[in-house]
Parts: C-alpha cells; sequence; structure tokens
C-alpha cells in the first residue's frame, strides 16, 4: 500500500533532514506541500516533484487525499496546523519540542487520541544505532541500573534567550533519551536550573529516579565550550558508553569492545542519516501506520517526557 505523504513547512531541519529521508522510503508518495515561503516552496517543488502545492495548509488539507503530513515547524507556530491535521483524521510527524509548553502538547495528543490516529515526535536519538544497540546488550544481561545523558553546547550571553527555554527547546532530547532508555516513570526528581555567562537559563543538572529502581541522570550545559551528545547505559556486568551517533563502547565482565554507530546496522559510514536515527524513525513511522502499531515516541508515550521536562524546568524566575 502506497502512502499519499503531506508536508506543511519547508524549513532548514525539513530540508536538511525529513524530506530527503522520506523520499528514500519505499511506497511513500510525497504528494502535497504547503509553505509560506514561496522561495523555501520552489526549492522543495522543484526537487521533489509535488503534484499539488499550497500556501494553506487547510486547502491543502480539504483538496488532497493525504494518509500522512509532516508538520515540521518551530514550536511556535506548530499548534494550529497540527491539530488541525489531526482533526482532518490524518497520522503526523512533528519534531520536538511538541508544542509551545506541555498545555499544547496535551490538546495535540486529546486530539490524536480523540480522531484515532498517531502524531509522532522526532525525538530521534531513540531511533539511533548505537542507542538500540546499548539497549539490546544490556537488556541481555539483565536490569538496568542507571542511565547517564549529557547534551551540551555553547550559549553564552543574549544567545541563551529561546523562545521557550533551552531545557524545552533542546535539552527535551536528552530528557526523552533518558527516560527511554531507563524504561519507567520518573517518581523522584532532584533539578538545578542555573544561568552562567548569561542573564538567561542555560545549565540543567537532574538526578531522577524512576519506579522501575532505575537512576538517571541529566547534565544539559549550554555554557560549556562546545557541541557534546553523549549517553551511558548499565546493566549487571555491562557499561555502554554512546558518543551519539559515531562510537559506542562497551565495558562487558571487564572486557572492552569498539563499535562505529554505522557498523551497527551494516549500513555505509558515510549515510549518517541512516544511522543517526533520522531515517529508521521515518521508517519506523510508516511501518506503525501501516501495521495499526502506536509509534515508540508517538504523543501517547512523548507526553511522559514533557512531564519530566516540566519537572526539570520548575518555576520559572
Amino acid at each position: 500500500m502506497t502512502l499519499r505523504a503531506g508536508f506543511i513547512g519547508a524549513g532548514n531541519r525539513s530540508q536538511s533532514a525529513h524530506y530527503p529521508n522520506v523520499q528514500r522510503l519505499a511506497d511513500v508518495e510525497m504528494t502535497a506541500v504547503c509553505e509560506l515561503d514561496e522561495a523555501r516552496l520552489d526549492q522543495v517543488v522543484e526537487k521533489y516533484g509535488f503534484s499539488h502545492v499550497y500556501t494553506n495548509h487547510q486547502e491543502m488539507l480539504a483538496k488532497v487525499e493525504l494518509d500522512i503530513v509532516y508538520c515540521v515547524m518551530h514550536e511556535r507556530w506548530l499548534l494550529q496546523p497540527a491539530l488541525d491535521c489531526l482533526n482532518a483524521g490524518k497520522h503526523i510527524f512533528i519534531e520536538k519540542p511538541p508544542g509551545a509548553n506541555s498545555q499544547e502538547t496535551q490538546m495535540l495528543l486529546d486530539a490524536a487520541i480523540a480522531n484515532n490516529v498517531y502524531a509522532m515526535v522526532g525525538y530521534q536519538r531513540r531511533y539511533a544505532a548505537t542507542t538500540r544497540e546499548a539497549m539490546r546488550r544490556v537488556h541481555a544481561k539483565g536490569p538496568v541500573s542507571t542511565v547517564v545523558g549529557a547534551f551540551n553546547k555553547q550559549l553564552l550571553g543574549d544567545a541563551a534567550k529561546v523562545f521557550t527555554t533551552t531545557l524545552w527547546d533542546d535539552v527535551t532530547h536528552m530528557v526523552d533519551l533518558v527516560r527511554f532508555m531507563a524504561g519507567g516513570e520518573a517518581i523522584e526528581v532532584t533539578a538545578y536550573r542555573d544561568s552562567f555567562g548569561s542573564n538567561h537559563r542555560n545549565c540543567y543538572t537532574a538526578l531522577i529516579r524512576f519506579d522501575n529502581g532505575v537512576t538517571g541522570a541529566i547534565f544539559g550545559n549550554r555554557a560549556s565550550g562546545s557541541r557534546v551528545l553523549r549517553a551511558e547505559l548499565h546493566g549487571v556486568g555491562i557499561g555502554c558508553y554512546m558518543d551519539i551517533p559515531g562510537t559506542l563502547e562497551i565495558f562487558e565482565d571487564n572486557q572492552q569492545s569498539l563499535m562505529e554507530g554505522w557498523q551497527v546496522d551494516g549500513v555505509a559510514a558515510e549515510d549518517l542519516y541512516q544511522y543517526e536515527g533520522t531515517y529508521t524513525m521515518h521508517q519506523h513511522f510508516i511501518d506503525c501506520v501501516r501495521n495499526g502499531k502506536v509509534p515508540s515516541s508517538d504523543l501517547r508515550d512523548a507526553i511522559h517526557t514533557v512531564r519530566l521536562v516540566d519537572q526539570i524546568e520548575g518555576p520559572m524566575p
């Protein structure tokens, strides 16, 4: 069965990651596109040959029969287009964060449930080859004990001022990854929110106890020296250290081994999107739509990440 896909938004993230990876999927037709910026609209129409082109998403939904819609845009603009798609009975893919706040996320989830459709969030670190292999190895040895995640960048001065907060906007990736690998729900959260070299929050540290006995630690330091995304997953007699998406270092029963991300699935080393999670995430979405199975990072699950983000954020100053 060929799925007919529509797209709302043709920004940098859409064009660099989502459009080219959806194009690679078998039995998915890139049918319609909607974008307000005419220059961007012309770019994707020329490159992907869309047969239906719009500058109004409601018109697109009314005139074109679509199975899925990739509604990829900044969180400040997301709510109404995403709600319109869900209420039109379309499965949607959205980027993180899923809305401008947790209240908007809940509205989207309620609409997805009411219309019996999926609303998958682009938490692609779950789908990275290093993540999948680390989880496979650790689960084979017994229960998870500890999960650690660090996602650092440099945002100093006014650069640390974003539309929401850097926790909601970006560190949410690491909150989701730690929660996903822990496999439980948070029951205790101790969190610190700090500002270094800025008048805005740019450093988050959290210690989390999950209901299955796993302990998680999250570090999101935007006052650091550069971008670093790393995680640890520990079980019984095994510890996995991930430099996502590049490498997975495994210490098992005092023996060390090292895998490159591309080696996990046996793909080409230069095919970054194949092993860093984006392509695998889109394939998972399509498989779930075809088979009537709720996607892993659907809002039905991602709402728990959002609630944990809220706990870590705490009251705003």
